[in-house]
């Protein structure tokens, strides 16, 4: 599929990005849809990653630089520069198979009743068991956990009307949960779908530094503020907002004991007993005894 239809802006926030982004731009060269433009956000960057990226000799790339902010306020700034009908937030390390733009760009061409599309996420050099996009029923596939998929960003195409008419912005007081609300948030304007042809994976980079691999304080206080921007925002489950409660108080009991933080260990068994007492006598054992024997 050749240019004549939308145009695709592929949004890369990148911070210290010189090992990887020039791999990653060459995968979006080798597309076999060729209407894209490329904004790549560097976040006070101090390699060489700016001028790698100004080294294309190529009108469809756009390099904005600002002062250092996090992953979230790159790709909102990015979004603001983008000229398409269709947005890709790329991370600067992972990489596209050729027809992954295309396809996606098919899919939301053929459907216009859906409003953001992804597919096959296959990990590398670290190859781990292969998943596909969640967001087709995000309550089950994202809220309650589903291990068979993932929201990582670079995997999805959206509508940017969407985004834009209903001003949604990835949260900035969010880490490494920003992602999973992101699709949330999008999922209340507009239904998702996972292309399963193997022609339009992601290739995602793993390795065993990933934030993902360690459990930190700081990695379950960001799920804990997952929780509640979800409450501020209306995003809580509806007709099963109490399980949901007595099953996220749960984890999050398991996470904060996993680092020791016992008084918030407390607290969430307390609340995830009196939102659900029968998911929460079904389920305590399992989760909170295995923590403790993992220890």
């Amino acid at each position: 599929m050749q240019g004549k239809t939308k145009l695709v802006s592929v949004i890369i926030p990148a911070y210290n990005a010189s090992a990887f982004i020039d791999e990653t731009i060459q995968s979006i060269f080798a597309q076999s849809y060729s209407n894209w433009e490329i904004v790549v956000v560097d976040d006070g960057s101090t390699d060489g990653t700016s001028r790698i990226c100004r080294s294309f000799d190529d009108k469809r790339i756009k390099v904005i630089s600002q002062m250092n902010a996090g992953v979230a306020a790159a790709r909102n700034n990015g979004l603001k520069h983008t000229k398409g009908d269709l947005v890709v937030f790329f991370d600067a390390d992972d990489l596209m198979t050729t027809d992954f733009l295309s396809l996606r760009v098919q899919e939301l061409e053929n459907d216009h009743a859906i409003g953001y599309v992804g597919g096959i996420v296959e990990t590398f050099p670290i190859e781990v068991k292969s998943r596909k996009a969640a967001g087709s029923d995000p309550v089950n596939e994202i809220l309650f956990f589903d291990a068979a998929f993932v929201t990582v960003p670079s995997n999805y195409m959206f509508r940017k009307e969407i985004l834009v008419d209903n001003h949604i912005f990835f949260n900035k007081e969010l880490s490494s949960s920003a992602d999973r609300f992101f699709i949330i948030e999008v999922s209340k304007f507009a239904k998702g779908k996972n292309i399963s042809d193997e022609r339009a994976r992601l290739l995602y980079r793993h390795t065993s530094q990933s934030m993902s691999n360690k459990v930190t304080p700081g990695l379950i206080i960001d799920n804990e503020k997952f929780y509640y921007e979800l409450k501020k925002k209306n995003l809580l489950p509806a007709g099963k907002e109490h399980k949901f409660k007595s099953f996220y108080f749960l984890s999050l009991a398991k996470g904060f004991g996993m680092v020791r933080y016992w008084k918030r260990v407390c607290k969430y068994l307390v609340m995830s007993f009196i939102n659900h007492p029968v998911f929460f006598t079904e389920n305590f054992g399992k989760s909170i005894f295995r923590t403790s024997a993992g220890k």
